[in-house]
């Protein structure tokens, strides 16, 4: 049959097959004669119930509920909230959403945006521009991609320098000097740290970018994913700079997130790198012990920091997408910003709540963000992750520039099977 087929009526064959399989397994919606009836109010007839993914570990979640019941009891739609780990919620609802059991509403930080939106499991949300005038213009960007805006922006978080001023008077004004004060403060009292931060790339990306490393070449906004710069000279000066704490004892190899969080709770340490998410924590143990600053300089300026976004998002598999998105807008006005602010501690892109914190307490918070690096938004920035592994290996006394050298070299071949 196929030798005696021509070539256009073969390739017109699988065009239709490969259509019926497209069309076999896209979601069920609605076709254009059965839309659902708009009332006067230009929405759609409400549903009885709208789910949220939450994540497992949010320090937000009685906000978020008190939030749920306010909403239902203004609209009458009950919110079936379900937690779902923030890392494992894409892969989840791409599995979830074609059989309807996936959310109308789930959350995530700005650099899975460009996953959710190349697998098709966002959808754009409309705002108006008095809408938009009240965010601020990088919490609209990080989560804008190729022109539509994919997020109602709920914080934008980076992390800083948290100190204790019973420990040290001050925060030290340079990584060097950050150094000495550390091994002061072990040889005065050796159950005693100066300085300790999560050997983790997101925390280190500090030290990184400081010294001229970057993850994408970007202009304009625009990335360049075939443009690594996490093994360049920079960044290897950056890593060998931190391995220096690790090789002189300053900084245990076994230190994690939990045990950095304890150990400065406990009064043990003079400074933490860490973010707003702990402001309540290390206020709770300290009281006014705690002052915070940004980062110490590293190679001559205040030590830049990634800044994220974190969002609602509204799901391409949602039935009710257009009261999914009134959710979200509902869950950042700004009377329910402010509210998230008052009880977690992270900042709201909102400038008129930005405008009016004077808490010396966020001193360190609020000048370190304008000192970030955003995340990339763009899908290669999942495999960039990979850096952890690298980190790990530094710490246990690797070489850092073959370390880099390979681990760059798995991230671009990820990178290139992404775009097979």
């Amino acid at each position: 049959m196929f030798k005696s087929m021509n070539r256009s009526r073969f390739f017109l064959l699988l065009l239709m097959v490969g259509l019926m399989i497209v069309t076999a397994c896209a979601p069920d919606r609605d076709q254009v004669g059965d839309a659902p009836e708009i009332g006067e109010d230009g929405m759609p007839a409400k549903p009885d119930e709208l789910v949220v993914w939450i994540n497992d570990e949010d320090i937000a979640e009685d906000v978020h509920l008190e939030q749920f019941a306010n909403y239902t009891e203004e609209t009458g739609i009950e919110i079936k909230f379900e937690r779902i780990a923030l890392p494992d919620q894409l892969e989840e609802l791409a599995l979830a959403g074609p059989g309807g059991t996936g959310p109308d509403l789930f959350f995530q930080p700005q650099d899975r945006l460009g996953d959710a939106v190349v697998q098709g499991l966002a959808v754009p949300l409309t705002y108006t521009d008095e809408e938009l005038a009240n965010f601020t213009d990088a919490a609209i960007e990080a989560f804008t991609y190729e022109g539509d805006i994919y997020g109602a922006p709920v914080a934008i978080e980076t992390y800083f320098a948290f100190y204790n001023k019973s420990l040290i008077d001050e925060a030290p004004e340079t990584i060097e000097d950050v150094l000495t004060m550390s091994q002061d403060l072990r040889e005065h009292d050796s159950d005693l740290y100066g300085f300790l931060v999560s050997p983790e790339f997101y925390y280190l990306y500090s030290f990184i970018n400081g010294y001229g490393g970057y993850v994408f070449a970007e202009e304009d906004g625009v990335y360049d994913p075939s443009d690594i710069g996490l093994d360049n000279a920079g960044a290897i000066e950056g890593l060998e700079k931190y391995q220096e704490f690790i090789t002189s004892g300053a900084i245990p190899r076994t230190v994690t997130v939990d045990v950095l969080d304890g150990l400065f709770s406990e009064g043990r340490v003079g400074m933490v790198v860490s973010g707003p998410w702990n402001m309540p924590i290390y206020g709770q143990a300290l009281g006014d012990d705690l002052a915070t600053a940004p980062l110490p300089q590293i190679n001559g300026a205040v030590a830049p920091s990634f800044v994220g976004v974190k969002s609602w998002l509204v799901s391409y598999y949602s039935d009710n997408q257009a009261w999914a998105q009134d959710l979200a807008k509902f869950l950042t006005n700004d009377e329910n910003s402010d509210y998230y602010y008052e009880v977690t501690g992270e900042l709201p892109p909102r400038p008129e709540i930005l405008d009016n914190i004077n808490d010396p307490i966020y001193a360190g918070y609020t000048e370190q963000v304008e000192h970030g690096t955003p995340m990339p938004n763009i899908p290669q920035m999942s495999p960039v992750w990979d850096m952890d592994d690298a980190i790990e290996l530094i710490v246990n006394g690797g070489e850092v520039e073959a370390v880099l050298t390979d681990i760059v070299q798995n991230i671009k071949d990820k990178i290139e099977l992404q775009g097979q």
